[in-house]
């Protein structure tokens, strides 16, 4: 840490009033830099606290070194301050400066400022008004803090700015925290907010009790030739109890160059464009906390995202949104929430809706990736779906990354507005990864439902390793390698188009975990591989139509699969050599939408049950470690397990037993591979 050098003369100290005018025992003067080192003899000891004694108490005077020495809080000021800590350093055997400055003191620091309409006053600890202040710079209705330190802010005014310039080299982690206390703050010609540098971090705490607003102007450029209400080049941070209004009224609500923190407090903010943006990093609650009632975020993006960051150098670690907690609502005209190269969701409630549209850019619910379009530039993302509960309602795809979006926890529900639009409810240019290996009979890990879209889930490679996952779409449910349209940024996938396209590659593998998946009527196909598709473990269930289609090899070898085919078939899907398909139970039964279905073992042991959502006319069953397997239609559920309790529609579940029900004849078993 570089140490502040600050000189004052003898005849100075004395006109100031920091000492005694008496004439001092003795003085000491050399060319020695050590924090805390009166003495000058390189060490920090309880010699140097006797001779901090005896200064203030005018028995000694300092200069030169010795006075810079004695300055261990950088204030620019040698006070009583100064000795508690020194005091703690030698307490402590420190024998270095403090890590980080601390906040100055005296009649002339200023703790408050308070606006009237055009004017601001500026008042001390103590409640005086400071009009020679140390610590920040006035001018007109702006204030420009120079120092680190908490300062509250209160009242009401059009032209108010306030500036955070805190030198990086003098203050090392400095930090400023600016304490809003019913501040109602505009101005038209730039950011009311605005912070220029600090070391450490600008900290914008709402207090509790209080609320408050910042506003920008509808047309304008800032100090860094950007916009946006509040505005940060370096870290800032925003937590407190209370409730902070953000009116981006000429484009963003919040901008940071670097890192955002979202900690706690009712944020509002209402943007032109984006509603926030941190290029390296935005993080929604505090990774170590474990009560986030008091983190509350509402955002309204009228013309852009709502959440998003930009960093695109790939060594920086950043360039990432991270939700760990609290309360989201997000509506946005653009992507909901957009980190170009990690989006992870760890905790917390989040309720996105996008109003815009593919052809206006993008309005994906959570986007990870970008390519640049002048340079062609590609950034691979990926999105992580850890835990919280997310319900996102689009005009474009839900989630959408152009790298793997890996679905391990928390319960994900999905509407895809537009169903005939080829918008998905999941995409990923490479992996969709659905639960956790070593989790296969574990069914409440990770929930996706997905009530409306054109494809449920798409990607080069998709695997279902555990969870629960519910599709409902109008063409098919679960697509490798394929697609019906160019939304990856990679450019068109070999075979694209589904169907009857060539083999691409691409694997499907379901090794674990609960599907059941519900297609629109025609060549539509629950489960579609334009490469390999397996079933080595897990329950899947295609409810309606088309079941299986596979350009590539298909292998069975454990698990539960059930097609449950509808009466008014489509077309048959390609199917690749080396196909290995064992059917247990394969029947020709009328079913109406409507009706209960349910696979039992030889004992009577529910494995699977469910609502029929069409009417159908076969149902087969792969399901080679039960013994006996028998349909049953109608009846009633006896101490079954639902796979998931938001699943209203398709009711499905395992375990317990049946009664009632009416056992469907002409069971038998074979192998064959008719997927359709």
């Amino acid at each position: 840490m570089k140490k502040h050098v600050f000189k004052r003369s003898f005849a100075g100290l004395i006109a100031a009033g920091t000492m005694c005018a008496a004439m001092p025992a003795f003085e000491i003067s050399a060319a020695q830099t050590l924090a805390g080192d009166l003495n000058l003899d390189s060490t920090v000891s309880v010699a140097d606290v006797v001779m901090m004694q005896k200064y203030l108490l005018g028995l000694a005077s300092l200069s030169g070194d010795a006075f810079d020495n004695a300055n261990v809080s950088a204030d620019n000021a040698v006070n009583a301050f100064d000795m508690a800590v020194l005091k703690k350093m030698v307490t402590k055997g420190t024998t270095t400066e403090p890590d980080q400055p601390v906040e100055p003191t005296g009649d002339n620091v200023v703790t408050a400022i308070a606006y009237d309409a055009a004017s601001v006053t500026l008042y001390n600890a103590n409640g005086e008004v400071v009009t020679e202040p140390t610590n920040v710079t006035a001018s007109g209705t702006t204030v420009t803090v120079i120092q680190p330190g908490t300062i509250d802010v209160s009242g009401t005014c059009d032209t108010a700015q306030i500036i955070v310039d805190v030198d990086k080299t003098t203050y090392v982690d400095g930090e400023v925290e600016l304490a809003l206390k019913g501040a109602n703050l505009s101005n038209s010609s730039t950011s009311p907010i605005y912070v220029a540098q600090v070391d450490g971090e600008a900290v914008i705490s709402v207090k509790n009790g209080y609320e408050n607003t910042i506003s920008d102007g509808t047309s304008y450029t800032n100090a860094d030739g950007d916009m946006g209400a509040i505005y940060a080049c370096d870290d800032l941070k925003i937590k407190g109890k209370g409730t902070l209004t953000v009116n981006g009224n000429g484009g963003d609500g919040i901008v940071c160059k670097n890192d955002i923190k979202l900690y706690n407090g009712t944020l509002i903010v209402n943007a032109v464009d984006d509603g926030i943006r941190g290029k390296d990093s935005v993080t929604v609650g505090d990774v170590d906390d474990t009560d986030f009632s008091a983190l509350n975020v509402t955002i309204n993006a009228k013309g852009g995202d709502g959440i998003k960051s930009t960093e695109t150098d790939t060594t920086s670690g950043k360039g990432y949104v991270e939700v760990n907690g609290g309360t989201l609502n997000i509506t946005s005209y653009g992507d909901g929430i957009s980190g170009v190269q990690t989006v992870n969701i760890n905790g917390g409630t989040l309720d996105i809706e996008t109003t815009g549209s593919k052809d206006s850019g993008s309005a994906k619910g959570i986007k990870s990736g970008e390519t640049d379009d002048e340079t062609g530039t590609v950034t691979t993302g990926v999105v992580n779906i850890n835990g919280g509960t997310l319900n996102l309602n689009t005009n474009d795809d839900g989630i959408n990354s152009n790298g793997d979006v890996n679905m391990l926890g928390g319960v994900t529900e999905i509407t895809v507005k537009g169903t005939t639009s080829g918008y998905q409810g999941v995409h990923a240019d490479a992996a969709v990864t659905l639960g956790n290996a070593g989790s296969e009979t574990v069914y409440n890990d990770m929930t996706l439902i997905i009530y409306q879209a054109y494809e449920g889930i798409e990607a080069m490679n998709i695997y279902q390793k555990s969870g629960t996952t519910i599709v409902s779409s109008t063409d098919d449910a679960y697509n490798v390698a394929g697609g019906a349209d160019n939304s990856g940024s990679s450019g068109m996938w070999p075979g694209q188009g589904g169907g009857m396209g060539s083999s691409s590659g691409g694997v499907l593998e379901i090794s674990g975990g609960f599907s059941i998946v519900s297609v629109a009527s025609g060549d539509h196909d629950g489960y579609d591989s334009n490469g390999s598709l397996t079933i080595s473990g897990g329950i899947c269930v295609t409810n309606g139509q088309d079941a299986f289609d596979c350009d590539g090899g298909i292998s069975y070898t454990g698990g539960v699969y059930v097609k449950d085919i509808g009466s008014q078939m489509g077309g048959m899907g390609g199917m690749g050599g080396g196909s290995s398909m064992t059917e247990s139970v394969n029947v020709s039964a009328s079913v109406s939408a409507g009706t209960r279905v349910t696979l039992c073992d030889g004992s009577g042991n529910i494995i699977v049950s469910f609502i029929a959502d069409k009417q159908c006319s076969s149902l087969v069953a792969g399901c080679t470690a039960y013994s006996g397997a028998t349909f049953y239609t109608g009846g009633e559920l006896n101490g079954s397990t639902y796979f998931q309790e938001y699943d209203q529609t398709q009711l499905a579940a395992y375990g317990g037993t049946l009664s009632g029900g009416t056992a469907v004849s002409g069971s038998s078993s074979g192998d064959n591979n008719q997927w359709w």
